[in-house]
């Protein structure tokens, strides 16, 4: 009913699989709650790490669909657009992220309405063809600009996105929710040193 009732801030890196589930089941038992209690998921879509992103998304839809859960898949880009919308008004707003190799990633916004599609652009693209008189929101700077800086986005800051967002409770939707990357992601061969 819009509290929070419990949660948990984990960071440590390689872990994911072994500690998620476990993780899980101590905030529900902070919250005095049980699997069966739940009803909804909220999942950050990303972009983000390939193997954090594809853990995740493999936990909620094996919950999901076991338990009938509904997903309110959450992409980055919404969060930030919700956490700057209200500051902006009726200015532009510009959500970004870095996205390494010197390019962000983000989307132009006004008023609650997309001006551009997210895409990933060299940071000069994206700083010739922003409008001056705008608002930022994301891990970036934009030199004269009024903005708000976030090194990253809680939990906190994703589930009051997913109010906005409408949930998948289809088995069919649900299988077919993919991560977000910033570029395509393709797979790797690893080679051994032997070969």
């Amino acid at each position: 009913e819009g509290q929070v009732v419990g949660g948990v801030r984990w960071d440590w890196p390689r872990q994911h699989s072994e500690k998620l589930i476990l993780l899980v089941q101590e905030v529900l038992e902070q919250a005095q709650l049980s699997w069966e209690g739940i009803s909804g998921v909220v999942y950050h879509q990303g972009p983000g790490s390939h193997t954090g992103l594809r853990i995740g998304l493999a936990a909620i839809k094996a919950w999901a669909l076991s338990l009938g859960w509904q997903v309110y898949p959450v992409p980055l880009l919404h969060v930030l657009r919700h956490l700057g919308g209200p500051w902006a008004g009726e200015r532009a707003l510009f959500c970004g992220w870095e996205a390494r190799l010197g390019e962000w990633y983000g989307q132009l916004w006004q008023a609650g309405v997309p001006l551009t599609s997210p895409s990933v652009h060299p940071q000069a693209d994206w700083l010739a063809q922003l409008p001056t008189d705008l608002v930022f929101v994301g891990n970036i700077r934009i030199p004269g600009q009024e903005g708000l800086y976030l090194s990253e986005v809680s939990w906190q800051a994703v589930a009051a996105a997913a109010e906005s967002v409408t949930p998948f409770h289809e088995a069919t939707d649900i299988v077919r929710l993919t991560p977000l990357y910033f570029r395509p992601f393709v797979p790797t061969q690893r080679r051994s040193s032997a070969g």
